[in-house]
């Protein structure tokens, strides 16, 4: 009995020489639930970036919209069919107190001028020009709108100009007392005969206007225009001599 007691000892596994596995740890609720919120967060920042790539690269911004891709100011190209044209309004004379004003021969004359609201190219050169009465006989082309310039290419921010009757009219032609002169304003780039230059950029504006000679030596005090006491006293001297000496005569 002893023996078979020994064998069954010997036979019996040892179970404690096994190595007991390690139960894997399972990771907590919050845990998990805190890796999700953060996957989730990444994947909408991503989404979101790519949104607003999108946005900027296929889609203009309002600024872009209102000045153009390139930075340019917008034109509504429209306007090019239906604007109405600008014009010139004269200001110096007052063309809406004075209809046709009389300028004197021989005197330097100032207009001045003013653009309309329809104006919205104003013109970068403006030129004047002037045309004979039809019955002058001074004119060369009767076709021809103008018959001397008065002023060329001078710049389209300018409000005022003074014309030189005396330099600046038709060569070998002197200007007459008359009625029925013609002065025309209009944009350099398009000419005077360019009835229709375009929307928002002024036609040819033409102003009636007469022109006379002044025969009027004398000032409201009698005195003589442009005299010159200091040059008259020797004149004026002899005169008052001679009186005198006419007036003793006739007492002897």
């Amino acid at each position: 009995l002893t023996l078979v007691s020994m064998a069954q000892d010997n036979t019996t596994p040892d179970t404690t020489a096994e190595s007991t596995p390690t139960p894997t740890s399972r990771p907590s609720a919050s845990t998990s639930r805190k890796s999700t919120d953060a996957s989730d967060s990444q994947a909408t920042d991503a989404a979101t970036d790519n949104e607003e790539g999108s946005l900027n690269e296929d889609e203009p911004t309002q600024e872009e919209e209102d000045s153009g891709n390139d930075g340019s100011p917008s034109f509504d190209e429209s306007y090019d069919e239906t604007g109405m044209p600008g014009t010139v309004e004269l200001t110096t004379p007052d063309y809406l107190t004075i209809p046709t004003p009389m300028f004197e021969i021989g005197e330097k004359i100032t207009l001045g001028w003013k653009y309309s609201n329809d104006t919205k190219r104003p013109p970068s050169k403006l030129s004047i020009c002037g045309k004979f009465p039809k019955d002058s006989g001074k004119s060369t082309n009767a076709a021809a709108l103008c018959d001397w310039d008065i002023a060329v290419n001078i710049s389209g921010s300018l409000r005022k100009y003074v014309w030189d009757t005396v330099t600046q009219g038709m060569p070998g032609a002197a200007f007459v007392a008359d009625s029925g002169y013609l002065m025309y304003f209009y944009d350099s780039d398009y000419g005077v005969n360019n009835a229709i230059p375009g929307a928002g950029r002024i036609v040819p504006s033409q102003f009636w206007f007469n022109m006379y000679n002044s025969r009027y030596d004398l000032t409201n005090q009698g005195v003589p225009v442009g005299y010159n006491p200091s040059s008259a006293a020797t004149a004026l001297s002899v005169g008052v001599w001679t009186v005198v000496a006419g007036a003793l005569c006739l007492l002897v």
